[in-house]
């Protein structure tokens, strides 16, 4: 398998392509909800946005073992009822509940990261378009859709969560509509259901050569190890992992989730009316079609595209901080402009390019520790600069927020330039 498909790789099967963006869309439309829940709240949210950080880290530990045992349908679909049995509390209860059910978004999310990747990686064929930068594009367009139908309800918050568990519910009937990974079945020494799931999905054709692969896939599984402080003392190993925590770097330093979750809050402080809101809803979907075209289109130059990134990062805080020094009504609006700018950095550039992008610098017996590590500490590093962007807001103020983003990005940027111009070439 090339880690680059060519430019010129047929699409995956649309049941898995609508897998993969229901995904996006919901995991975007629990950032949406979020960022409701903290417009109403400001510093009551707090616990809200702890619990479901927590929460979400919870559930990439938990999701590779739930996968493993399970299956990756039987585990998506525990995850789809745990996403909409929580939304329901979130959007029908006060108090406590709506914590609870946060929780269990929160967990569902987290495992979903863990599975979501398992999924698309064995259900499609070698050479197919990759599915998860597609996933991570679509992101923004969840919460747009969410921030756009319960900014204007009546009660905004039980309108956000209940437009999240319509996510949960289109999950639901993607995983229903695909089978069970064959890469999982021949693990289980069941071949023929594996052959079975691959004609369903690809045709009889594909599946005679697609099974060969496929046995392979699971032979390489069952040889999987625990990343351990001796392999790190590979050369090969130390340096994809660094590269790796510089691409967690990259993705949540620059503000990350938190530029679209404290958006609507912004807007709020600001004065500005329901027009910004619009606005910045509407201009997070377009920025998810224009992703979806540069990702179905350009798979490979994924360094380059995080450097881009990082890049545009820096020119959107800048922008905080001149839209905050000027004031009035046009600093108001440049501050959403920069807020949006910072959305698009992350979902246009560097969110779809850091998907899988060091596997091919992993040795094969460590991609499964790898990949469980990115999405725990990718978690962990989401939920962390959210809360503490939160707590700025809180006891510092507005301005504060708006120099230490310009400040992270720019370490950020400095930390990129240094470290992924050798990897390039690759």
């Amino acid at each position: 398998m090339t880690p680059h498909p060519p430019r010129s790789a047929p699409p995956a099967p649309v049941r898995l392509r609508l897998y993969a963006w229901a995904v996006g869309l919901f995991l975007g439309a629990l950032e949406g909800a979020l960022a409701i829940g903290v417009a109403g709240a400001r510093g009551g949210a707090l616990p809200l946005v702890g619990v479901v950080g927590a929460a979400m880290v919870l559930g990439t530990v938990a999701g590779r073992p739930l996968s493993r045992h399970l299956g990756r349908r039987r585990t998506g679909l525990v995850m789809a009822v745990l996403a909409a049995a929580g939304a329901g509390l979130a959007a029908g209860l006060e108090g406590i509940p709506v914590l609870i059910g946060a929780g269990l978004a929160g967990l569902a999310s987290g495992g979903m990261l863990v599975v979501a990747p398992l999924v698309c990686h064995e259900l499609s064929l070698r050479g197919h378009k990759r599915l998860m930068p597609q996933v991570m594009a679509l992101g923004p367009a969840g919460a747009g859709v969410v921030a756009l139908a319960a900014w204007w309800s009546p009660a905004r918050v039980p309108a956000a969560w209940g437009v999240f568990g319509g996510a949960a519910l289109i999950y639901l009937v993607c995983v229903l509509r695909l089978p069970e990974s064959p890469v999982w079945l021949v693990g289980q020494c069941r071949d023929v259901e594996a052959f079975e799931a691959l004609r369903r999905l690809h045709g009889t054709l594909e599946a005679s050569v697609a099974i060969d692969w496929t046995r392979l896939d699971a032979e390489m599984l069952a040889e999987q190890q625990a990343l351990t402080p001796a392999d790190l003392r590979v050369p090969q190993v130390r340096s994809a992992v660094l590269t790796g925590a510089v691409l967690i770097l990259a993705q949540e330093a620059p503000l990350g989730a938190a530029a679209l979750v404290l958006a609507p809050l912004v807007v709020a402080d600001l004065g500005l009316g329901s027009g910004a809101i619009a606005v910045s809803a509407t201009t997070w979907v377009g920025w998810t079609l224009l992703a979806l075209a540069l990702v179905t289109r350009v798979e490979r130059l994924r360094f380059l595209r995080v450097v881009l990134g990082a890049v545009v990062a820096v020119l959107g805080a800048t922008f905080l901080v001149v839209g905050m020094s000027l004031g009035g009504a046009a600093g108001a609006w440049m501050i959403v402009i920069s807020l949006t700018i910072l959305v698009a950095s992350q979902s246009v550039l560097v969110l779809p390019a850091c998907q899988g992008a060091i596997d091919p610098r992993i040795p094969p017996w460590l991609v499964e520790a790898q990949r469980r590590a990115s999405a725990t500490g990718g978690a962990l590093a989401r939920a962390g600069v959210l809360i503490a962007a939160l707590l700025v807001v809180v006891h510092l103020g507005m301005p504060v927020l708006y120099w230490a983003a310009f400040a992270l990005s720019l370490v950020s940027a400095v930390v990129v330039l240094l470290r992924l111009p050798r990897e390039l070439k690759v």
